[in-house]
């Protein structure tokens, strides 16, 4: 069967999320993802930078070879982008008339930068690291463990602001553990749409699909009334579901629960037969039953099942935290999407 005969709801399971846990399992996912790109980067750029005795001394022919060579020479100088503002006369006074950020940021997207600039940067940033580090107590260690502290620091602030993902990042995340778990091969593609063996810590994020066995294709495009994620076998769709991730439970009734109707029956005329399935991170009674503590009656997911709209449910916070039988039942999902394989 290509469309895979889900389990019916259990709406027990269903119940509960937390906000703050499932920002920071998503947030989580970030960091190591980030994480996992360091030894290609910072770590095989320390050695580079090492073999030519320039960990603590910058040149304008590194700087020009390296694209994160600048970087490297702010972070080990302890110099964060705020930090580097308020600093402004000094680097303006050494001939620098472009923020020393702003040609780390240009060098790590490998834009050119003029021979003088460059040249001026090298100097400004060797009198800082001169005075920080007397040539005595230099080593290796101490200068990538200087960069990685710093590099850490700012990979903690990006994720801070990338929160409004959560939802789909955890999504991906489960999927691919799950089908890894399973020995199930698994590949990813991005924007540039070519196919890539999936490794653990790969950003998901930049991931618009996941392909499992070869031929289950998971899609994450979204936008209008397009799923947020949408199955394929063989080219052919066979499920397609809403990822909610909100946190903010006021506007339920006014926002979430209507559009999760409306993209439901938008689904049910374009897929006819292939199940609808609802993902969120916080899912109450109330959204379940459709009604509020006040007594008024709408129309929630278990109304959705009963209709037909929805086929399926699944408590995304509650399978990340282990819940065992939120687990169970997203494992079930996994076996049988699995199934269609054979």
């Amino acid at each position: 069967m290509i469309y895979p005969q889900l389990a019916p709801i259990d709406w027990k399971a269903l119940v509960g999320g937390d906000a703050v846990a499932t920002a920071q399992i998503a947030a989580r996912d970030r960091k190591l993802a980030a994480a996992a790109q360091l030894p290609g980067t910072v770590l095989a750029l320390a050695r580079r930078l090492e073999a030519q005795d320039a960990l603590f001394s910058c040149t304008p022919e590194i700087l020009a070879a390296e694209p994160l060579a600048a970087r490297w020479y702010l972070d080990l100088a302890g110099l964060t982008a705020k930090m580097i503002g308020k600093i402004k006369p000094g680097w303006e006074a050494a001939g620098l008339t472009r923020s020393p950020q702003s040609v780390a940021e240009s060098r790590a997207k490998g834009r050119s930068i003029t021979a003088d600039r460059l040249a001026k940067f090298s100097a400004w940033i060797n009198d800082i690291l001169l005075e920080l580090y007397p040539t005595a107590s230099r080593s290796t260690d101490l200068a990538l463990c200087t960069v990685l502290v710093l590099t850490g620091a700012r990979i903690d602030g990006q994720v801070r602001n990338l929160a409004g993902d959560d939802a789909v990042l955890i999504l991906k995340s489960l999927l691919t553990a799950a089908f890894s778990a399973r020995g199930v091969p698994i590949e990813t593609q991005g924007a540039d749409d070519v196919w890539e063996d999936w490794e653990p810590g790969v950003d998901l994020m930049a991931r618009k699909r996941l392909r499992f066995g070869g031929r289950l294709v998971c899609e994450f495009i979204a936008g209008g009334n397009r799923p947020d994620i949408k199955v394929m076998l063989d080219s052919v769709v066979t499920l397609v579901g809403e990822v909610k991730g909100r946190s903010d439970l006021s506007n339920v009734w006014e926002s979430w629960m209507p559009q999760i109707n409306g993209h439901l029956q938008t689904w049910t005329s374009e897929n006819s037969q292939a199940p609808r399935v609802f993902f969120g991170t916080i899912i109450t009674s109330e959204m379940i039953e459709g009604h509020t503590r006040g007594g008024t009656r709408h129309t929630g997911l278990r109304a959705f099942s009963s209709s037909g709209l929805l086929r399926a449910a699944y408590n995304l916070a509650n399978i990340a935290e282990g819940k065992p039988a939120a687990v169970a039942a997203f494992d079930d999902l996994v076996d049988r999407l699995q199934a269609s394989l054979a």
